[in-house]
């Protein structure tokens, strides 16, 4: 095949070469674009294409140039190359779109006819460098607003940056943090973004990531505006139809550290000196100090069925496909993001829905809120690692008496006799307020989650006990983007990335992309 494409390349060329000789008539830019039955423009930036190759084969090989030097070399000259040709490939689209777009253009802001202004070139920075198109544009006087529909109508995004290049970006900056975003893309294409740019795409992407899942939410909520189940339930266009035996809802949060400005009241006076020398003299900052620390729970859902488990060995097994759902906030907001990711799933209608947990109050608050039927199971790992705690507590780190007193507990709690272990905690009079308390509060955890306790049942059913797959979530999913050392992030700053951070791990974000840009 390779041979064969060769030959007819070269064909091509000598026979533009005849036709193109002094007195033959055509231009090679006209004699090539016949041959390969391409418009004109391409064929003249195919030839600008070519010219980069030619001085790329035609460049000094040195013996002292290390291999990783030229391949980069290799890389950047094929970006270069391509350039031209991706320039004028948007340019055509742009063309026929402007040429089957002719009326009059709307104002998306005051609906009224926003004036013509002819055709504009403006630059974007693509993966292969820099390129101009001329588009349609119109601007009302009114709004202050313009508007260019084949940009829009091709999904051409409104900042300097191709959306191509934006996912990348972004897509880097979900993975890593800001900083080490930029030197991977300035390392991996060659091109060089400031680490505000990359902040800036970042932040486009999220708000219209969350637009979209709450416009989502709002339009698939289970309830009407009076509190009542709606009439008939919609369902997202790509949901699933088959009906799963049994399907596991693993709920748990993580807490990244956020920050939130101090109000007028709460400044020093010291404070407050500082910022407005600060602002006088234009300067971003000063010692005094503007925030307080604060923490946010970041809520993390994973959705799986039965069948996703697979048995790695005795003591082991893997999920093969997972959903998450993640969002920093209250439950109820959550909950309405969840309900969608159920109906998607068809996690609605399995004929057992098996909610794992560690019990805390607003997973209660959430499946009461359901409208679906649900089977709560406490984690029964979660409840171990209650145990060892305060058995550390009462009888010291990690001792012998320790280790016997929290390994017969946790026995009896795993053969179902959790009130036993209740029981012997009642009996307890350590020493120590700290002590006291310890065995208080645990003793009222386990009576209060006796009900989704009887592990020998839930076995004996084939059904899973530990929420290992929320845990993991909260470290992977959301705590090694938003919980890196050191980090401070605003309140919205820190839910915008827990959405992108979900859509990352749901392996949605090419997909993504073109919901995002395309109109």
């Amino acid at each position: 095949m390779d041979s064969i494409r060769s030959d007819r390349w070269l064909s091509i060329v000598m026979k533009v070469a005849k036709e193109t000789m002094p007195d033959a008539g055509p231009t090679v830019v006209e004699s090539l674009a016949k041959a390969m039955g391409i418009e004109e423009g391409m064929a003249r930036s195919m030839l600008e294409g070519m010219e980069v190759l030619a001085e790329y084969a035609a460049a000094e090989n040195s013996t002292e140039a290390a291999a990783v030097d030229t391949e980069g070399a290799a890389v950047r000259a094929a970006l270069t190359a391509v350039r031209p040709m991706l320039e004028a490939r948007l340019q055509r689209q742009m063309d026929q779109l402007d040429a089957r777009s002719c009326g009059e253009t709307k104002c998306l802001g005051c609906d009224a006819t926003a004036e013509s202004q002819g055709r504009r070139s403006r630059p974007w920075i693509s993966l292969t460098g820099k390129v101009e198109l001329t588009r349609r544009y119109a601007y009302c006087e009114a709004c202050k607003h313009g508007r260019a529909p084949a940009q829009e109508s091709l999904g051409m995004s409104a900042s300097k940056f191709t959306p191509r290049l934006e996912e990348i970006c972004t897509l880097m900056a979900t993975t890593v943090a800001h900083g080490m975003a930029v030197e991977l893309v300035d390392k991996m294409l060659g091109i060089q973004i400031s680490e505000l740019g990359m902040q800036q795409m970042v932040e486009r992407r999220a708000q219209r990531l969350e637009e979209m899942l709450l416009d989502e939410s709002a339009r698939h909520r289970p309830y009407d505006d009076t509190g009542l189940p709606v009439a008939k339930q919609s369902r997202p266009d790509d949901s699933v139809t088959t009906v799963a035996e049994v399907a596991y809802l693993e709920m748990d949060g993580v807490v990244p550290m956020t920050r939130e400005e101090l109000t007028a009241a709460e400044l020093s006076d010291t404070d407050r000196r500082r910022q407005r020398r600060a602002k006088k003299e234009g300067a971003r900052g000063g010692k005094g100090r503007r925030y307080r620390l604060v923490g946010r729970e970041v809520k993390n859902a994973v959705l799986y069925t039965a069948d996703d488990c697979v048995k790695e060995s005795d003591t082991r097994d893997a999920i093969t496909d997972k959903r998450y759902v993640s969002h920093l906030g209250g439950w109820q907001p959550f909950a309405e993001l969840l309900w969608v990711a159920l109906l998607r799933g068809g996690f609605d209608k399995a004929k057992r829905l098996v909610v794992l947990s560690d019990g805390s109050e607003w997973i209660r608050s959430l499946c009461s809120w359901l409208p679906i039927a649900t089977f709560l199971i406490l984690d029964l790992f979660h409840v171990k690692h209650r145990i060892w705690e305060v058995a550390n507590i009462l009888y010291g780190d990690h001792t012998p008496q320790a280790r016997r007193w929290a390994e017969a507990q946790c026995a009896l709690v795993e053969a179902g006799d959790a009130e036993k272990v209740i029981a012997t905690l009642r009996r307890l009079s350590p020493n120590g307020t700290a002590k006291r308390k310890a065995v208080t509060i645990l003793a009222a955890y386990l009576e209060g989650n006796l009900d989704r306790m009887n592990y020998p049942a839930y076995r004996e059913m084939g059904l899973r006990v530990g929420s290992g797959a929320v845990e993991s979530a909260n470290y992977h999913v959301t705590g090694a983007r938003l919980k890196l050392q050191g980090m401070r992030w605003s309140e919205q700053g820190a839910r915008e990335m827990a959405y992108l951070r979900a859509d990352l791990f749901n392996g949605k974000w090419e997909g993504r992309t073109r919901q995002l840009w395309t109109v």
